[in-house]
């Protein structure tokens, strides 16, 4: 199957294909923060390391024809993890939005794309005896020590701090696009919309698409737009 059949008709591809085109209906001056997962890698090998495996050739192909696919009319600014696959998407992204006329700018690395304020080795054997899934739930309750990783709710607010404000240096009518990982991106949809994590699993360049206003977020999520409330803690930190 080549590269536009697997856009085109794959399941792992169902999700991005929904998000370029939900964000061709937001309103047109609006600011869009897209999270998204990055794109396709293999599973890791004996002997590799998770943080190490970069994008499979498809992966880079179907990351520049999902750039492609966002209305041109829309400057993008990208963000991403320090892990290399998430800067690989980033950079697919743009040369497949600039291949058809778009134009943006990569900005880098930001730390909640990747850092959690973790004890060194603290994930090594976390997945050992438990689901991620798991894993969640616990760190949203407050299981784990704040010596062994960051409170769930003040990472999911100092992630905001930095992600949602940094909208307001987008150019008018502007998509911030943030690479991350599933772990992250789930922690963050579960923090900031009050969505919790479930078995289905994000797949490659699967994520989030959304808004900011005074009173509310308007989200696309999956194959839907909601409605959320600003969370108190957001209220007044910013102005629209």
């Amino acid at each position: 199957m080549d590269e536009e059949n697997i856009w085109e008709n794959a399941n792992w591809t169902v999700q991005a294909r929904s998000i370029v085109e939900a964000v061709t209906k937001f309103p047109d001056k609006s600011k869009i923060i897209l999270l998204l997962r990055h794109s396709h890698r293999n599973n890791p090998t004996e002997n590799e390391k998770l943080h190490e495996l970069k994008l499979t050739p498809q992966g880079h192909q179907i990351a520049k024809i999902f750039g492609q696919g966002l209305p041109i009319s829309r400057p993008l600014r990208l963000f991403h993890s320090v892990v290399e696959r998430c800067q690989e998407t980033a950079e697919d992204i743009l040369k497949g939005f600039e291949s058809v006329g778009g134009k943006g700018a990569l900005k880098g690395a930001l730390t909640p794309l990747f850092h959690a304020g973790t004890a060194p080795k603290f994930f090594l054997n976390l997945f050992k005896n438990g689901s991620p899934l798991e894993f969640m739930y616990r760190w949203a309750v407050g299981f784990y020590s704040p010596e062994k990783i960051t409170p769930f709710q003040t990472y999911c607010q100092n992630a905001a701090d930095v992600i949602w404000r940094g909208i307001k240096h987008a150019q008018e009518g502007g998509i911030d696009i943030h690479i991350t990982h599933d772990i992250f991106l789930i922690a963050l949809r579960y923090g900031w919309f009050g969505l919790p994590p479930d078995q289905e699993w994000v797949p490659f360049l699967g994520g989030v698409a959304f808004l900011l206003t005074e009173n509310e977020i308007e989200l696309f999520d999956k194959d839907r737009f909601l409605s959320i409330p600003n969370p108190y803690w957001w209220k007044n930190k910013i102005s629209y």
